[in-house]
């Protein structure tokens, strides 16, 4: 929420939100943001969310 209207990019915000910067010998370049998985971790919650009581938690009724 902090860093939603960027127009910069500065050393702050880079630090936030980059886990890691590959370069490719290529010349092409790799970003992995830190919440790049928080739409997948998001659908996982909501999943285990809608489960039936007793499933979600491993539990046989």
């Amino acid at each position: 929420m902090h860093y939603q209207n960027i127009n910069a990019l500065s050393r702050d915000v880079l630090i936030e939100l980059v886990d890691h910067i590959e370069v490719c010998e290529n010349g092409n370049s790799k970003v992995r943001f830190k919440f790049a998985d928080e739409p997948k971790r998001i659908v996982a919650c909501i999943k285990v969310s809608t489960d039936t009581p007793g499933q979600a938690a491993g539990l046989s009724a």
